[in-house]
């Protein structure tokens, strides 16, 4: 698993007159920067791309072409990658699991990253559950996963209005998930909605 996750692209090509030289993870590569927009993001991805126009002399629009390729080098090298980062950060639905079931090589790869002291972060957009609700999938999944190592976005709505001090006495409302909800109780903020309930008669 983890030698397709971290497979990465670490040159750009773009028409510059400013040629700078990167090196990553022992590999040397060129790097043309934009000299109209020197972007060091820029330099994390592998890009070129040819603009073309053409005019048709039997009509008067005019047709743009635009053409991106990406290409990726194959890690050579994971124990240099991961020696280099302190911190992983995973997905969880498609990365972690696929429904109710674990993917393949998500409990090899993790026990090898907490053997080597790495930090690890589980981040997901789905606000269904609490922080604490997706502990205990992860462990019916069989990982050993905490809290303090989840980010769910249902958690970040809460820690943001905590973040701002909202009114206590005032309070959000809600146009989402049940996970969200819990969270605010936790956080001890008051709320008004939620989930739609449809009732079928």
């Amino acid at each position: 698993m983890l030698g397709r996750a971290v497979t990465a692209s670490l040159s750009i090509s773009v028409t510059s007159p400013n040629p700078l030289s990167k090196s990553f993870f022992g590999k040397t590569t060129n790097t043309h920067l934009s000299s109209s927009s020197e972007n060091p993001f820029f330099t994390l991805s592998t890009l070129s791309w040819n603009i073309s126009r053409r005019s048709s002399s039997r009509s008067s629009r005019m047709e743009k072409s635009f053409t991106t390729r990406a290409s990726a080098q194959p890690l050579t090298n994971a124990d240099e990658l991961i020696d280099s980062v302190e911190t992983f950060i995973f997905d969880c639905d498609g990365v972690i699991w696929k429904g109710d079931k674990l993917i393949d090589g998500v409990p090899e790869t993790l026990d090898l990253l907490r053997s080597k002291g790495k930090r690890l972060v589980f981040v997901t957009n789905n606000s269904t559950k609490s922080r604490k609700q997706y502990g205990k999938k992860f462990e019916t999944l069989g990982l050993s996963v905490s809290e303090e190592e989840i980010f769910a976005s249902s958690f970040a709505a809460a820690a943001y209005l905590k973040s701002i001090n909202f009114p206590k006495d005032k309070k959000v409302y809600v146009i989402g998930e049940d996970g969200i909800l819990k969270e605010l109780e936790l956080a001890g903020i008051q709320y008004l909605g939620g989930p739609v309930r449809i009732l079928l008669h």
